[in-house]
């Protein structure tokens, strides 16, 4: 199985609102290709929405640093950031 199939099952499942089971295939799509900055973002999302604003704030930097130009990760990036009180980080992110 691909990468791409992994977090594509992990975007329906969390839509689904499983999202233990979303974050196990954002870590299979994860080991199987640790560049795919879509299954870092996204496992970041998760990550933030079940409180851990760490582990989501350390997806988004892996994310970027995989695929700089994807805006939505500095948006998320920043939300982490904003939620956390840093709100100049948040705003260098949303000006990405």
């Amino acid at each position: 199985r691909n990468s791409m199939a992994y977090t594509n099952k992990g975007v329906v499942l969390k839509d689904l609102g499983n999202n233990q089971e979303a974050l196990v295939c954002y870590d299979k799509a994860i080991e199987l290709d640790p560049t795919n900055p879509k299954a870092y973002n996204n496992k970041g999302v998760v990550l933030g929405d079940l409180g851990d604003a760490q582990g989501a704030l350390a997806c988004y930097v892996k994310a970027i640093e995989l695929d700089p130009r994807c805006s939505s990760v500095y948006a998320n990036k920043g939300n982490v950031l904003y939620g956390l009180g840093d709100k100049r980080e948040a705003l260098a992110c949303y000006v990405k």
